[in-house]
């Protein structure tokens, strides 16, 4: 059994770890009720703080060391009270030196607890703010499934509007051709029956929206075509009675070049949605097939006929027809231009040609040059243009010869166009 007045035990520092044991236990057993306070005795207790509290006991007990004399318990009768004179002595002789150290101990400490309390508060609006964040976050995620369900009903809404809208497309598409079936009209001057009217077109918006998203912006289309002006002033058209018609005008992008460098142009187009397009560009612009246009011209007439991506949209009696036409109405100089896509490209032969429904088929380069020369056009050329950027090339560091090759064919200019000139 152990006594009381056992030298060997500090009855000071025994009872500080009961006390602290204590409190230990009494926050082991602490329940929680609700989230708040989970939260809290997680911010204010993420490691039991039980280190940092005992480390902070423990330099309490010292704080004060040098002011007073211990009870010198390991020694006995006249010992101790020599030991104690001895310590008294020394301390009053020290007060010196440990009056400041205890000071500035006692500072220290009082430090730390602020810090300490600093951090319990830190770390218990931190816990919150991660749970209103936590909130929040699950709030939105919920608006953004309510507006993703709306979103989706919203789409079923916009498909069930376009085929209902495309349903009536056809069905009014039906009885327009009845109409140019059943509405004759009788020529006043030889009594021939045509029809009284130009029934529109339902395809014409359809394909004004293809060429939107497929055929490129207007501002890539104009840098494209910019690099014929120097052929039209070269040869003089667009000058005074030496009109430039461009058949198959589209959206008026080179049309509106030519009227920028002051010459006179023409456009022609069947789809009577893209010639609105230009006039509403202060272009001059008329719904006509562009050859019974031309036939209605007369002979050297005109100073340059111009057709982008328009050939491959013809069969070959109509193409031979267009190259003897534009032959008849050129004034002598001037300058027929027909730019098609390039089927030497094997991307552009073999697939995106094939992009527009209502091309018939790639046009083979020194074919189209043969027909324009046969039909009497004289010095036709051929111009490749628009060659893919560079990083579409193969690199040439292993087998050049083979990227080379390749790139012929994957890597050339995507359209050509073929030049012909009137003597």
């Amino acid at each position: 059994m152990l006594k009381s007045n056992n030298p060997e035990i500090d009855i000071e520092k025994l009872l500080e770890k009961v006390d602290l044991e204590l409190k230990i236990q009494h926050r082991a057993q602490k329940s929680v009720g609700t989230e708040d306070a989970l939260i809290e005795e997680q911010a204010n207790d993420p490691y039991s703080w039980s280190q940092l509290a005992e480390t902070l006991n423990v330099a309490e007990q010292n704080a004060n060391a040098g002011a007073e004399v211990t009870s010198m318990l390991h020694y006995r009768g006249i010992m101790r009270k020599i030991a104690r004179f001895f310590g008294k002595v020394t301390i009053y002789l020290g007060r010196v030196i440990t009056i400041p150290q205890r000071n500035f101990n006692s500072a220290i400490l009082h430090s730390l607890r602020i810090t300490l309390d600093g951090i319990r508060d830190m770390n218990r609006n931190t816990a919150r703010l991660q749970s209103q964040v936590r909130g929040s976050v699950q709030g939105i995620e919920k608006k953004l499934g309510e507006v993703e369900e709306k979103l989706c009903q919203k789409s079923a809404l916009i498909d069930y509007l376009k085929s209902a809208l495309t349903t009536q497309e056809r069905r009014v598409s039906i009885l327009l051709e009845e109409l140019r079936r059943q509405v004759p009209k009788v020529d006043g001057q030889g009594g021939d029956v045509v029809l009284a009217e130009k029934v529109p077109d339902i395809l014409d918006p359809l394909y004004l929206a293809f060429e939107n998203q497929f055929r490129g912006s207007r501002e890539e289309i104009r840098q494209r075509l910019v690099e014929y002006l120097p052929i039209m002033k070269k040869s003089d058209a667009g000058i005074e009675g030496r009109k430039i018609i461009d058949i198959g005008c589209g959206r008026g992008e080179w049309l509106a070049i030519l009227k920028e460098e002051g010459l006179e142009a023409t456009g022609i187009d069947l789809n009577d949605i893209l010639v609105q397009d230009c006039v509403q560009q202060d272009l001059e612009a008329h719904q006509a097939d562009g050859l019974s246009y031309l036939r209605s011209l007369a002979d050297n007439s005109v100073g340059a006929i111009t057709a982008f991506h328009l050939i491959e949209h013809l069969d070959l009696e109509t193409r031979i027809a267009l190259f003897d036409e534009s032959v008849r109405v050129l004034k002598p100089g001037g300058v027929a231009i027909f730019e098609t896509p390039n089927p030497r490209n094997l991307l552009v032969g073999s697939c995106d040609f094939w992009a527009d429904p209502t091309h018939l088929r790639p046009l083979y380069p020194e074919t189209h040059q043969f027909l324009m020369e046969y039909r009497g056009f004289c010095k036709v050329e051929l111009l490749f243009l628009h060659p893919p950027d560079e990083e579409h090339r193969l690199p040439s560091t292993e087998a050049p010869q083979l990227a080379t090759r390749l790139d012929e064919v994957f890597s050339c200019p995507r359209d050509y166009t073929v030049i012909g000139y009137k003597v």
